[in-house]
């Protein structure tokens, strides 16, 4: 049997959902600046992602190779090895 993981390895990451209702109080901002403040919350989000699919591959790789090393054989659910 292969060691536990690190759960920083494995957890997945959530972002709240914006839930903030209008107040009536009315704000400018800059273009420029707003432009800026959405594309940072873009690659947040990606990186969130990102993150996550990492997780998820290094889960299943840990659960793959643990069944192969326990049976000697490649389960069916596990993906093929990438070819040369």
């Amino acid at each position: 049997m292969m060691p536990a993981l690190p759960p920083e390895l494995v957890k997945t990451e959530h972002l709240a959902p914006i839930a903030a209702k209008p107040g009536g109080e009315q704000v400018s901002i800059d273009k420029g600046v707003l432009d800026e403040l959405l594309e940072r919350f873009a690659q947040a989000i990606g990186a969130v992602e990102r993150g996550n699919n990492r997780a998820g591959g290094v889960g299943m790789f840990w659960s793959c190779a643990t069944a192969i090393i326990e049976t000697g054989v490649r389960p069916k659910w596990c993906p093929s090895p990438p070819g040369p």
